[in-house]
């Protein structure tokens, strides 16, 4: 069995932050996911600008190449409750 790398092409901007949906690429998954992903605390810092969501590249890259975890080591919902 092989296990192949795929290429993503994703638009990044001068500054290298990627779109939720180009940053869902590199990470494979969806918007959906990155949205619920923000919303728990997950996965890459999210920058907003203008209203509309963004996140860095490298960080992104960082989670999927396995080299900073998705999940925070503190469960935050049971931390809150």
């Amino acid at each position: 069995m092989e296990y192949g790398v795929e290429a993503v092409r994703v638009r990044m901007l001068p500054d290298r932050r990627v779109t939720a949906k180009d940053g869902g690429k590199v990470l494979g998954r969806t918007p959906k996911t990155m949205a619920e992903w923000r919303c728990r605390g997950w996965g890459p810092k999210p920058i907003k600008v203008g209203g509309r969501i963004f996140y860095d590249y490298d960080e992104c890259l960082a989670m999927a190449r396995g080299e900073m975890p998705i999940k925070p080591d503190v469960d935050i919902e049971a931390w809150a409750a």
